[in-house]
């Protein structure tokens, strides 16, 4: 072997050495972060109106993240989460920008926790329990959106349906109410004038 190439060998060596301890680390710190599951609601028997999707799990110390997109301010959202054996504690966390930033938390104990939400664009469910292996049901509904309807403010003088006269007396009363404006307008004007 040439004793030249020998540095470049060490260098690559060195190369991969630090490669394989990135890697590793990476794959570590990935196994640490739980992973997150985005859920799509689909129609379900049973449910007439909107989608849902439910969601069977065990949960532990380690939460189970989930995601939900494509929801705008006009669709109703459900969240429901209960223990699957009565007593059992299980915790939930709605979030809309970061996992460490709930917006509403809650703990089932002996009934289920619900909470109706409206949002824009995506939001985060999280379930944790104390104890390891806590079964729980998780359902989440997405409504249809509701429109409302809207009378339009603007209308034709041949479609107004007011009363006529008490809309001549606010013209009247308008009218007066500039006049006597104009009077104490002129009134201090002359005064000054005067002195």
């Amino acid at each position: 072997m040439d004793p030249s190439l020998r540095p470049l060998r060490m260098i690559r060596t060195l190369r991969l050495l630090i490669l394989l301890l990135a890697l590793g680390a990476a794959f570590a710190a990935l196994a640490t972060e739980p992973q997150v599951f985005r859920l799509e609601p689909r129609k379900m028997a049973g449910i007439e109106h909107g989608k849902a999707i439910v969601v069977k799990g065990e949960a532990g110390p380690q939460p189970h993240r989930f995601l939900i997109d494509s929801v705008n301010s006009l669709m109703p959202v459900t969240v429901l989460l209960r223990p699957v054996r009565n007593g059992d504690q299980v915790g939930i966390k709605l979030t809309k920008y970061g996992w460490n930033q709930p917006l509403r938390t809650g703990e089932t104990s002996s009934k289920p926790v619900s909470f109706k939400i409206r949002t824009e664009g995506e939001f985060q469910i999280s379930v944790d329990a104390k104890q390891d292996k806590t079964p729980y049901r998780l359902l989440v509904w997405v409504g249809d959106e509701v429109k409302p309807e809207l009378t339009p403010v603007v209308v034709k003088a041949s479609e107004f349906k007011g009363d006529k006269k008490s809309g001549s007396i606010v013209l009247w009363v308008i009218a007066g109410a500039l006049v006597l404006a104009v009077a104490l307008l002129t009134a201090l004007v002359l005064r000054r004038k005067s002195s």
